[in-house]
């Protein structure tokens, strides 16, 4: 278990690429997981050691906020969510980062298996896909308007 869990989620802008982006461990990589097509809600596609978060901006960059809990949260998140997806997944390693279609592992954001290797439930919040999805591509310096908010919490 990592002692230095951040108490407060962390924010960044995530480069997406065929609508998508992922949790892998970096060691690992992306190659095995699942893909948007298999996100059956639509947003989501959880396996081993590993997700795909399908988004509504096919090019672009969106904004996604994530924390690693130590157990489920007693409230949903603050804000305007229009959209939210939840499932398990499972860490054989004990690292699971956002990862970037193109640039890899984002590493101003947290390790969302951070209590180590085991099943962790995650849950998406998400606003902004329909937007993203009806401007399709966005520039560098572009925001997109979509924001993804991750948190993920052990499963006894």
């Amino acid at each position: 278990m990592n002692d230095s869990i951040p108490s407060a989620p962390a924010q960044a802008r995530v480069w997406v690429h065929y609508a998508q982006f992922y949790l892998a461990d970096p060691e690992l990589g992306t190659d095995g997981l699942s893909t948007p097509e298999q996100a059956t809600d639509g947003i989501l596609a959880t396996g081993r050691d590993g997700a795909c978060v399908r988004t509504g901006l096919n090019t672009g960059y969106v904004t996604v906020s994530a924390q690693c809990l130590p157990q489920r949260p007693e409230t949903l998140p603050a804000g305007a969510w229009g959209t939210s997806s939840e499932g398990t997944l499972e860490s054989t390693t004990g690292s699971l980062l956002v990862h970037s279609w193109e640039d890899g592992a984002i590493e101003d954001l947290p390790d969302l298996a951070a209590h180590g290797p085991g099943l962790y439930h995650l849950r998406i919040s998400a606003r902004g896909r329909d937007r993203g999805h009806a401007i399709d591509t966005t520039g560098p310096e572009e925001d997109s308007g979509e924001h993804y908010f991750l948190e993920t919490w052990p499963i006894p």
